[in-house]
């Protein structure tokens, strides 16, 4: 009795607190995934290497990592078409540039001059599952109808040999 008590006033307080003062809008997470990545291309790093610590403010960001000899925070600060980034120690300085294209995504095409890295960076609202349900439709209907039918044997050959290897199983006795 006494463990269901608890679980219903744990229940109530987390349901009493807001849980739109821990989500973050589409703006957000595009801002926060072209500070990400503005600072692994001004270090030449995979985005992976980063740890998020927080936000300070409306537009920093602070990401943290091992550089140099041990782990250091970094503040990215995402002004409009420019990425601001600086080492708590301030030893570390860059400013990358972005642009947010038509498809309103925040492209950024810059590499430091040691990275052979050179791929253009793309972060994109999250798609609802509406929007990829009709993406797949429209490259459905603008694939080539002999990539369709060979897509369409493979899958019957796969099925095929799926119930050849079932069938061919010995069943216990």
């Amino acid at each position: 009795m006494k463990n269901i008590v608890k679980l219903i006033i744990l229940l109530v307080l987390l349901c009493s607190f807001p849980a739109s003062g821990y989500a973050r809008s589409m703006e957000e997470e595009r801002a926060m995934c072209i500070a990400l990545n503005a600072l692994a291309r001004s270090q030449c790093k995979e985005p992976s290497s980063y740890s998020y610590v927080g936000k300070q403010g409306a537009s920093i960001y602070i990401y943290n990592t091992f550089y140099g000899s041990k782990y250091k925070d970094f503040f990215c600060k995402v002004n409009d078409g420019e990425v601001t980034i600086l080492s708590r120690d301030r030893t570390f300085h860059r400013s990358v540039v972005y642009y947010i294209d038509e498809n309103d995504c925040g492209v950024i095409n810059y590499s430091s001059a040691a990275c052979t890295d050179r791929r253009v960076v793309k972060c994109c609202f999250a798609k609802s599952e509406k929007e990829i349900k009709a993406d797949k439709e429209v490259d459905f209907w603008h694939k080539p109808i002999p990539e369709l039918l060979q897509e369409d044997q493979e899958k019957a050959l796969e099925n095929l040999q799926n119930r050849t290897v079932k069938s061919s199983e010995t069943k216990p006795e």
